[in-house]
């Protein structure tokens, strides 16, 4: 069998249409309550395992709108957060409003220099919190490096989608859960070949999302197009398919998937 090292490798994405995909989903984002010990597995696991103590450095890699940098910056943290999306940077920056210890800024996780930001072993906790930004050995290695205590993957996995897996057959492209759960095994592996003994948890989900036709048409089409190219007959079957589903002016799917969390000491 070959080492994880060189069949985990980072997969092609078009980094406008991530951006793209990801400022659509911004201003949802943004609307979702504070993660709490009671609502979140992720805040459960730092609470029971100690990870949180007061004045630490946490990174959130991919923070998205900001939730989890903010709900641990009022806890006493000192908070970096970095993602992709300008617009999810700009709403946590709007959600830190007042918030002194907690920073944002827009940058790609792959391509983020630690040296010049000066990250090398700096937090005590490196959270990467359901986000795309680790799926290679590269990518996912910076978190132990980034880190001087506590590391933390949450990822979902066997996932499926009521309609996101119909557009990807109609588009021959592979199910959206392939490369999540490509990233859980890998991660594990490499962890363990590594000498650490990492921890995982797991728990079941299932998620509702609807959107107006044309928001949906956009957005599904980013996604896709974030990791291969689409050609303009596969875009219009994107749209002809979504227009086709639509009730009442809208795209409901419906997403059942295991979130899996890992966590290790460096």
């Amino acid at each position: 069998m070959l080492p994880i090292r060189e069949i985990w490798k980072e997969s092609k994405t078009d980094r406008k249409a991530s951006v793209e995909w990801w400022d659509s989903m911004a201003a949802d984002f943004s609307k979702h309550q504070l993660p709490t010990a009671e609502n979140s597995m992720t805040m459960r696991i730092i609470d029971r395992e100690d990870m949180l103590s007061d004045k630490c450095e946490i990174l959130d890699v991919g923070c998205g709108s900001g939730r989890y940098s903010v709900a641990l910056a009022k806890r006493g943290a000192r908070v970096s957060g970095v993602d992709i999306s300008p617009k999810m940077i700009g709403f946590a920056k709007a959600a830190a409003e007042g918030l002194a210890d907690v920073s944002f800024s827009v940058d790609d996780w792959h391509t983020l220099d630690l040296d010049e930001k000066g990250w090398n072993k700096k937090f005590d906790l490196v959270l990467a919190n359901m986000t795309p930004a680790v799926k290679g050995v590269e990518s996912f290695l910076k978190l132990s490096q980034a880190s001087r205590n506590w590391c933390l993957l949450v990822k979902p996995s066997r996932r499926t989608n009521s309609v996101l897996d119909k557009l990807n057959e109609m588009t021959e492209g592979p199910r959206d859960t392939k490369a999540l759960d490509e990233t859980v095994a890998y991660a594990f592996d490499l962890l363990w070949q590594e000498g650490y003994c990492p921890k995982v948890e797991y728990n079941p989900e299932v998620w509702q999302t609807k959107k107006p036709l044309d928001e949906a048409i956009h957005m599904y089409t980013k996604r896709i197009e974030s990791g291969r190219e689409l050609n303009y007959s596969q875009r219009k079957a994107i749209r002809e398919y979504l227009e086709k589903i639509a009730e009442d002016g809208f795209v409901e799917e419906i997403t059942k998937t295991t979130i899996v969390a890992m966590y290790w000491q460096v």
